[in-house]
């Protein structure tokens, strides 16, 4: 299991036990996802006591440590030249395979679904339970059944400025997109909807941005009002 809010579901409702993982990767948010996952860990175990038997303490490994593997790594290629797709999922396969996993459940593929799941390599090692459903969707899923406190709780911004959602990030965008820009600040969000005719152009040009103008346009972008 690799997503909480799917965590919550399979404990809460269907009371079966749940092991997530958390890869840990040189980000600017990695600090601070890893403060939350513990906090929101913390108050389930605080609000629901029974909840310790069966949602079982978060197991971390640094992405360096999980070996090379040519037959994903090749798949993920292919399918990336037909379409973006984070580079996050080619990790969580490897994982799953490093750890002999089987087929770990990602609580939400947003990108390139369709061909993930017909993908023979990714479906050896990537499950995809809440095929169809929208964060939108989930967010509602947790308001009826009062997760949503711990929603509010969760981090998806990969660069947070003074400790907010940036706006300009790629999650920041896609949470807009679905539906959940109440989660960003007012100016946050005005930036996120500003920018998003551009989003489509940035991700096809993503692998350019470390180097070039692009990386000097993140550095210059970025540099101020870091935590």
């Amino acid at each position: 299991m690799l997503d909480r809010r799917v965590g919550f579901y399979i404990s809460f409702i269907e009371k079966k036990n749940v092991q997530t993982h958390y890869l840990i990767r040189p980000q600017e948010c990695t600090d601070k996802e890893i403060d939350t996952i513990i906090k929101i860990q913390e108050k389930i175990w605080v609000n629901h006591p029974e909840a310790k038997k069966i949602l079982r303490p978060v197991k971390f490994m640094n992405i360096n440590h999980v070996r090379a593997d040519s037959e994903i790594t090749n798949e993920y290629e292919r399918i990336k030249s037909k379409q973006f797709i984070s580079v996050q999922y080619e990790m969580l396969a490897r994982y799953s395979k490093h750890e002999g996993l089987g087929s770990v459940e990602v609580g939400h593929l947003n990108q390139a679904t369709e061909i993930f799941n017909t993908s023979p390599v990714f479906l050896k090692y990537l499950d995809l339970p809440v095929l169809g459903l929208e964060k939108l969707d989930m967010a509602k899923i947790s308001e009826e059944h009062g997760w949503i406190g711990y929603m509010k709780m969760t981090n998806f911004c990969r660069r947070l400025r003074k400790g907010k959602p940036c706006g300009i990030c790629g999650p920041c965008t896609d949470a807009v997109i679905a539906g959940l820009g109440w989660r960003l600040p007012l100016s946050r969000r005005i930036i996120a909807n500003i920018q998003l005719p551009f989003r489509k152009w940035w991700r096809n040009n993503y692998d350019k941005q470390s180097s070039g103008l692009f990386k000097k346009f993140r550095e210059f972008i970025y540099r101020k009002d870091m935590v």
